[in-house]
Order: structure tokens, then sequence, then C-alpha cells
């Protein structure tokens, strides 16, 4: 299936772009980098309870309208973290880990385009068709790796293959078994790096990331229950830059009282996780 209108965006410079435009408003006192400064605490009035901030582990930042959570697969321990030991609230959003690999200089295959296989939208869920690898770790989540192929040249015109989804925790590791498998399932869409052999222990810039997985499958855009002006915006697994922009706009409007573009009830946190009802 080829779509003529769908777009490639480089993750890097999506963000230096984003960044640049953001430092622009450090002069008028809206912007901050708060680089390795990890947040803490909910700061909340003494006289209300209503949140007022957020403390790190440097800096009290206050938010004069709301408190936005938006930190991906960390999400679920920040909030134990700013909830504490008496919260029911318990949203599953949990790391799913992933490896791409990035050739540099490989002139034996030419793209015009990115291509994946159609079994990468299942890729994203439970009920995947893409191959699976055996596990022997991590017996209380799922037990394999799961692999789709996907092919991309990046802005340096660096060939950028993936992809794999696994429950490993945070783990940083690369596991090299993965690696191969990314090789060969690339193999089979492109018979002619078959004859390339890939030698994964030599200098290759090799990607890993976590997903921030919802067992569900949709992300959690909305208001903590009993608390009226702290959000979370978490969940969109490996579509996080896509739908950056439409999640932004859509905590803008919630924050503001608008109702929005797009229905926010499938999003919201009521009614779908433990003491939420």
């Amino acid at each position: 299936m080829f779509l003529p209108e769908d777009r490639q965006i480089d993750v890097f410079q999506a963000v230096s772009l984003i960044e640049k435009i953001n430092r622009s408003y450090s002069p008028k006192g809206r912007y901050m980098e708060l680089y390795n400064d990890p947040a803490m605490s909910l700061i909340r009035s003494e006289v209300t309870g209503r949140v007022e901030g957020v403390q790190t582990s440097k800096n009290i930042l206050y938010g004069r309208k709301a408190t936005v959570v938006a930190s991906g697969a960390w999400t679920r321990s920040l909030l134990h973290s700013f909830l504490g030991p008496n919260s029911t609230l318990d949203i599953p959003v949990k790391p799913r880990k992933g490896h791409l690999l990035v050739l540099e200089n490989f002139d034996m295959l030419k793209l015009n385009h990115g291509i994946m296989e159609l079994g990468y939208v299942d890729h994203q869920g439970d009920n995947s068709h893409s191959i699976h690898l055996s596990s022997t770790s991590n017996k209380d989540e799922h037990d394999a790796a799961s692999i789709s192929m996907t092919a991309t040249l990046n802005t340096k015109g660096h060939l950028v293959l993936g992809s794999s989804r696994e429950f490993k925790g945070f783990s940083r590791e690369v596991d090299k078994s993965i690696l191969k498998s990314i090789w060969d399932r690339a193999g089979e869409f492109f018979p002619a790096i078959n004859n390339v052999h890939l030698d994964i222990d030599e200098d290759k810039e090799i990607r890993i990331g976590h997903r921030p997985y919802m067992p569900d499958g949709k992300p959690v855009i909305g208001f903590v229950p009993d608390m009226s002006n702290v959000l979370i915006a978490t969940g969109h697994e490996g579509s996080g830059l896509a739908l950056a922009l439409g999640t932004a706009e859509m905590v803008t409007d919630m924050i503001l009282g608008d109702p929005g573009r797009v229905d926010f009830t499938p999003f919201s946190i009521e009614n779908r996780f433990s003491g939420t009802a």
C-alpha cells in the first residue's frame, strides 16, 4: 500500500526545533529547561489542598492553571511517588523496549520513501502477526519479542532498520539476537542484503528506547480524579511523535475548558483503571 502523502520526521531535528522555539520564550519567563532535575513531589495549598506546583530536586515550579504529567513510560512510578501509598489510582502504563539499527554509507539498498510491513499495525498491539522471538526472562510479562520490518533513510542518508518490541522493564542492554532478527526480517523484503554480512560487534549506531505501552491500546489524556488541575498525557507507545501536537491541543482545551475538536471521553482516566470509578 503506497501512501504518497505520508511524511517522515527526524526526531532529533524535531526536538531541536522545538527547543529553539521554546527558548525564545525564556526572556519572558515562560520557559525553563530542567534537564537532570527530576520531579520529586506535588506542592499543595495548605488551605485548599489544591495542587499549586511541583518540587524538583533543585527547583520549585508553580503552575497557575494546571500541572501536566507527561513522563512517558515513567508515568506510573512518578504518579505513585506524587500521590502516595494511600492512593488507589494505578495507571498500567509500562515500558516497551525497542531496538533500531542504523547503518552508515550502506549503498546496497536505495530507498525513495519509508517502508514498513503491514503487520506493523498489529505489531503495536498484543495480537501481533509479526515474528516472535522466545525469551527466558520476565516470565511475568510477555515471553516473546516482536519483530516487524521498517526501513527508512534518515536526514544524513543512513539506513535505519527496525523494529522490535518487548517487555524488559527499563533495560538499555543491547540484545544482539534481536538486531540479527531485525536484519533477517529486512532480508525477507529486500533479498539483495542477504548476501551482506552484518557484523553487529562493529561500531554501529543502535538506538534503544522505551515506549509507553497501554494494555487497551489507547493513550491516557485527562484529569486525575479528585484533582481538578492535574492532568496526565501518556500511553502513546510508538506513536508519540505523530500524536504529540494533537495531544498538546487536547490538553490545552481541557485546561481552558474548551470543548475541543475530538471527544475526550475515550482517553480519560475515569472508569478505566482501579480507583477511578
